[in-house]
């Protein structure tokens, strides 16, 4: 007869349960489990890289002289994808530092916070998130043609997105 491995910590079994069922809600919602590189993964690790990628740079603190919040949905196979917390943002260190792309939650915020005025796109957002969708886009309600990488980030604005 095989015995199981139980946990005398009550902490860590109530920890390894909630992962537990996080892991079968995951799956009930989806009909898989998260594949690494999937919408449904958390925001990406090495975020130095990713932002510099997208030709931006770390900032120590949020420069708000451009301060404008463009509001993010993205679909994926017909089902709502939440936009990772945290994309731009590296709490590495002691202090967190910050792109000037990035989110705090998972409300598809971006905060788009820079020293100065210049345009920022919807592309350079994904490449720090590290996905790279075929999506077709709408801003405010209206149908966009072209690539919605090309989408310049405005204050307000509602950017929903269809992707395959």
């Amino acid at each position: 007869m095989t015995k199981t491995k139980s946990y005398r910590n009550p902490r860590v079994a109530g920890a390894l349960s909630g992962i537990a069922l996080a892991a079968v809600a995951m799956t009930a919602l989806t009909g898989a489990a998260p594949a690494p590189g999937d919408w449904a993964a958390p925001a990406p690790g090495d975020v130095e890289a990713n932002v510099e990628a997208a030709g931006l740079e770390m900032l120590d603190s949020e420069k708000l002289t451009m301060h404008i919040h463009p509001h993010l949905t993205v679909y994926a196979g017909g089902r709502q994808v939440t936009v990772p917390a945290d994309i731009g943002i590296d709490r590495s260190g002691k202090k967190p530092r910050f792109s000037p792309l990035h989110t705090h939650d998972t409300s598809g915020t971006v905060h788009v916070e820079s020293a100065r005025w210049q345009d920022f796109t919807l592309g350079q957002f994904f490449t720090e998130w590290g996905v790279s969708p075929t999506c077709r886009a709408e801003v405010d309600g209206a149908p966009v043609s072209g690539d919605p990488a090309r989408i310049v980030f405005q204050d307000r604005q509602e950017i929903t997105l269809r992707c395959r």
